[in-house]
């Protein structure tokens, strides 16, 4: 059961120490790289109890949000609308 969660803190651990030598400070790109990274590790961390699930439920809602928001924008301001 802990390895899902070594596996996020690893992979956060690996994108903030390359954002870092990138010296990307941006929010949209921080909020959208740990929101996949999330999404791709959340399928391995069920079945939680319930609480727990309802939370990392509504975590993930707001991430992919999050990363959709950031999407548009880039999106649009590629597109020059």
């Amino acid at each position: 059961m802990r390895l899902p969660y070594i596996a996020m803190a690893t992979l956060a651990g690996l994108a903030s120490a390359f954002f870092i030598h990138l010296g990307v400070s941006t929010v949209d790109v921080v909020v959208s790289i740990y929101a996949l990274i999330y999404w791709a590790v959340a399928p391995f961390l069920r079945p939680l109890p319930r609480p727990l699930g309802l939370l990392y439920t509504v975590i993930g809602a707001v991430l992919l949000a999050a990363f959709a928001y950031f999407a548009a924008l880039r999106i649009l301001s590629i597109l020059k609308l």
